[in-house]
């Protein structure tokens, strides 16, 4: 009895649902405005690849990165990638400042004052860091200090092939066979455990008319 009560609570067990995890982390959403006023947030961009790049005027390594975009702006269009500049020391980087550097560099992308504390979620200590996030807002690819562009060109691409890629809908009512195969499995070990415990009861009932 007690083996069969066993194998019905590992029967039961076994027909939950199976749940599958994602291993990227999610990127933390927020919301800025740019240098020019305008309100904006990463979810805005969700369904794009987005190119989110912390940064400060005054750090030796981050005016080369902003060649760097340059360079990764000019090979993909706005709809296929987008970049976004935070500047992590608002009070020095005024939009003025932001300005005169967009203009230099003939930026062609959203800048922005981090106001919000953003980079400390994002974990950011140095400067320039990137991070690639999917069409779905997982973080893929981090880089912190300098990248060049011929970097984060293979990832990116990875990035927009993955989103290129027509989802193939699951045939309905067949989206799991996982529990389905251990709902029969232990169907199976039940019945071939009541089966063994009936031929010990019938084996040892002969053996005691035998005596």
């Amino acid at each position: 009895m007690r083996i069969m009560t066993l194998a019905l609570i590992i029967l039961c067990l076994t027909a939950l649902p199976v749940q599958s995890c994602r291993s990227s982390t999610q990127a933390e959403d927020f919301r800025l405005k740019d240098i020019y006023g305008r309100e904006f947030g990463l979810t805005d961009f969700r369904g794009k690849v987005v190119l989110l790049e912390f940064f400060a005027t005054w750090c030796s390594p981050c005016k080369p990165q902003m060649a760097e975009l340059k360079e990764i702006r000019s090979r993909y269009s706005q709809e296929q990638l987008v970049i976004v500049s935070v500047s992590f020391d608002p009070s020095m980087d005024t939009d003025d400042v932001l300005r005169s550097l967009a203009s230099n560099f003939s930026a062609e992308w959203t800048i922005a004052r981090d106001t919000v504390g953003i980079s400390n979620k994002y974990g950011v200590n140095i400067g320039p860091t990137i991070f690639l996030i999917d069409r779905s807002g997982a973080i893929r690819y981090t880089h912190p200090g300098l990248t060049s562009s011929e970097r984060l060109t293979p990832e990116i691409d990875q990035l927009l092939y993955e989103a290129a890629q027509p989802s193939v809908p699951k045939p309905s009512g067949h989206s799991d066979l996982t529990p389905l195969f251990l709902f029969f499995g232990s169907a199976i070990l039940v019945m071939g455990t009541a089966v063994l415990v009936r031929r010990r009861r019938s084996s040892r009932k002969r053996y005691r008319s035998q005596r």
